[in-house]
């Protein structure tokens, strides 16, 4: 049973025959440990309800300690997805860097190829051009030289039946 200051104050002694105690000093007694007791109840109740509000005010800490551990795990997550989609964007772009890198050098072989092959096409045909012109050039100088031939030819023909001089065909052959 809990004892309140109540019951000590209202506490009731049987007073013996021979010999008792004193009532007034009982009874001075009682009321310095009722108001010994009342202090220490008010001082309980006064920790209790502190007690509550502290024990409030933890819960609240712990609960903005949760909130702020939920923020930091959904953070990290955020945090991972996020450096997980940089890392493969970063590999999609090398990877399209890397194929573009080898179309572009392939085009290049290709364009060195076509370019190699026109250097080709025009050596032979700077070959083809020089054989043309000595055969033109060997084909004009055999004709100067048919000419040529020919002239004296027709000179030395000329000569042979030219009548001596003083005749009248002297005008035609210069003619």
């Amino acid at each position: 049973m809990e004892l309140t200051p109540l019951d000590i104050r209202n506490q009731t002694f049987h007073k013996k025959n021979f010999g008792g105690i004193d009532a007034e000093e009982v009874k001075a007694f009682l009321e310095t440990t009722a108001t010994a007791f009342e202090q220490m109840s008010r001082n309980r109740t006064d920790l209790t309800e502190r007690l509550k509000i502290a024990e409030e005010r933890v819960n609240y800490y712990r609960q903005i300690e949760k909130t702020i551990q939920d923020a930091v795990v959904t953070m990290q997550k955020t945090v991972d997805e996020v450096k997980a989609s940089a890392e493969k964007e970063a590999e999609l772009i090398i990877a399209e860097a890397k194929a573009r890198a080898v179309r572009e050098v392939e085009n290049t072989k290709r364009e060195a190829e076509n370019l190699r092959a026109e250097i080709e096409q025009l050596k032979q045909l700077r070959n083809n051009y020089f054989i043309r012109c000595r055969a033109l050039i060997r084909g004009q100088e055999e004709l100067l030289a048919a000419m040529e031939n020919d002239q004296r030819e027709l000179r030395e023909s000329q000569e042979r039946s030219v009548p001596a001089p003083g005749t009248a065909n002297v005008g035609k052959v210069l003619a």
